[in-house]
């Protein structure tokens, strides 16, 4: 899981930067991967209550700088100056993937089936692919918000609440802030076959 946590959140860094410097690249790109991916939601709804999205506005993320402590806004402020798309990737990636059904799935049943087999119903893939899309197309509106936005805060100043909202199940605690990838220990053998 840790892997996929950090790929995951290495790679859409990578996006939202992209986004920032060449968003015509990032379009080019956008309608690219549309082409030959699967599109489980062809449409977003706007959802106000959306955690990542009060963050990206300035009301939002002042109310959730103002309730942090000193010691913590100045660690998350440093972390913010360091790696600010990084931290706001890994809150995309908390939120989105690692808060939502997964969580259920990784801590439910121990299942022993070998790696080549089904480790999840149908069911409960049509639930995880349903429910981190719709939230991925609410980060993404975060996002945009952020990149549009007309104050006069700086990247890491927008991204900053993202590092301190670990109440609305928004910062992941622990994650890394600079790996690109993790390897992953399989505690046995795979059979051939």
């Amino acid at each position: 899981m840790a892997r996929i946590n950090v790929e995951s959140s290495a790679a859409l860094a990578q996006w939202i930067d992209l986004m920032r410097a060449d968003y015509e690249g990032y379009l080019a790109l956008m309608w690219t991967a549309t082409r030959y991916l699967p599109m489980p939601r062809q449409g977003v709804r706007r959802d106000r209550a959306s955690p990542l999205l009060a963050l990206a506005y300035p009301a939002g993320a002042a109310q959730v700088v103002s309730l942090a402590g000193p010691d913590q806004c100045m660690r998350a402020r440093a972390e913010a100056e360091a790696h600010p798309t990084r931290i706001l990737a890994n809150a995309i990636i908390n939120s989105c993937w690692r808060n939502g059904p997964i969580e259920n799935i990784h801590a439910g049943r121990s299942s022993t089936y070998p790696l080549l087999r089904r480790r999840i119903t149908l069911s409960e893939e049509h639930d995880l692919l349903h429910t981190t899309s719709s939230r991925l197309a609410q980060a993404i509106l975060a996002v945009y918000a952020l990149i549009d936005e007309s104050d006069e805060r700086s990247w890491p100043e927008r991204v900053l609440p993202f590092n301190l909202a670990s109440g609305l199940l928004v910062t992941p605690s622990g994650w890394s802030l600079h790996e690109r990838s993790r390897p992953a220990w399989l505690p046995y053998a795979e059979p051939n076959g």
